[in-house]
């Protein structure tokens, strides 16, 4: 059989889409040797990607996921390839696309919090691409043969918010990279990595971007008040190290660090790759997020498998995803947050625990495990 993947989030530079998107690809290579692949790239990514299976082959799209070129052009390439399915892996497939198709939805998140603090674009461009999510978002429920999303919650999200049968939904949990586990890194290296990026211990770690579901602002607000009310003034400051690659988003939250007069208790890091992400993990007094929303939690999952603890909000799918792996706290409260971190902080029972208790909830989760449930829903899907 012929099956497509829409690939044009490849990459790392893309977050957590393009972490999936890359390790669905990486991994159905490794068990699947039956079907022929088309990996439908765009013009920026296309050369990142190279098959190691000769069952796979790269494919060139013209336009960006969100772009109306995508929308005009891009289906009648797709249909020239004459596939059997296609596997859009974010729900932005273009409409005018009749063949079988199934897509991966990771959250709802855009309907719930898209505001214009959400968005460069002037208020009447906002206007129409909140008006073409909406529209793309239900042509793609509405005509998928099926739909994956990474955690129940977002099942449920679907259910609540569209008319779909619930059958036709498969929630599949993700994973989190194995470079993460078993990390073996002097003492010394890991010191010279983080002076190489200014970073002191003890900090506070935070992976992701910084939309405003995020929330990192109540982190800031929390990490500056424990520092103005710690007992011994001649103690190091509790730093938060925030690791995101540049956008538009992050030079205005510098604004709202300057704001805060915090600058002092926060370090921009940037975009991190991998092996030093792993440092970072395995050296901070704990991972915190105090996310409004998520679709599945990778992040949190990562600093698991480093052996980091996770101080994690208590909203959306996170307690689903993390378990009882995670110090969980009302994001939505800075009080609780500083509870969460003072409590990480002097309790050193409970830091091992948390570790421990991470260790064994990341063993759920694989991407080969994910892969193999995709392949098993493709053939599913072409045999009916």
């Amino acid at each position: 059989m012929k099956i497509g993947i829409e690939a044009r989030f490849y990459g790392l530079q893309y977050a957590g889409l393009g972490r999936y998107v890359k390790n669905l690809i990486a991994e159905l290579e490794q068990v699947d040797f039956e079907n022929t692949y088309f990996i439908l790239l765009g013009q920026e990514n296309f050369e990142a990607y190279n098959p190691v299976n000769p069952n796979f082959k790269k494919v060139k799209l013209a336009g960006h996921p969100y772009s109306l070129a995508s929308q005009l052009f891009d289906w009648t390439k797709i249909r020239s390839l004459n596939l059997d399915l296609v596997h859009f892996t974010h729900f932005s497939f273009p409409t005018f696309y009749r063949g079988k198709f199934v897509v991966t939805i990771h959250d709802l998140i855009k309907s719930e919090y898209y505001t214009s603090q959400a968005s460069s674009r002037s208020f009447w461009m906002q206007k129409l691409k909140t008006w073409g999510y909406q529209y793309v978002l239900k042509k793609a429920i509405g005509r998928a043969e099926r739909i994956v999303t990474p955690s129940n919650f977002v099942k449920q999200e679907i259910l609540k918010n569209y008319q779909v049968d619930q059958n036709k939904i498969i929630p599949i949990y993700e994973g989190a990279e194995d470079k993460f586990k078993n990390l073996k890194v002097s003492p010394q290296k890991c010191q010279k990595i983080l002076g190489s990026m200014h970073i002191t211990k003890p900090f506070l770690l935070y992976v992701g971007s910084l939309y405003p579901y995020k929330n990192v602002e109540v982190l800031i607000r929390a990490v500056k008040e424990i520092n103005i009310a710690r007992v011994k003034p001649a103690d190091q400051d509790l730093t938060l190290v925030i690791v995101c690659p540049p956008s538009f988003f992050v030079e205005r939250f510098e604004q709202t660090i300057q704001a805060e007069e915090a600058g002092r208790f926060v370090k921009m890091a940037g975009f991190v790759k991998d092996e030093s992400l792993a440092v970072l993990y395995s050296q901070a007094l704990a991972y915190i997020t105090a996310s409004l929303s998520e679709g599945f939690g990778i992040t949190g999952l990562e600093a698991m498998a480093a052996g980091c603890p996770v101080l994690s909000s208590n909203s959306s799918c996170l307690s689903e995803v993390y378990g009882e792996a995670a110090f969980y706290f009302n994001p939505q409260k800075t009080a609780e947050i500083i509870q969460a971190v003072e409590k990480v902080k002097t309790d050193p029972q409970l830091r091992r625990t948390l570790i421990e208790k991470g260790k064994k909830q990341v063993q759920q989760y694989s991407w080969r495990k994910m892969a193999q449930e995709i392949l098993t829903l493709y053939r599913e899907v072409l045999t009916t």
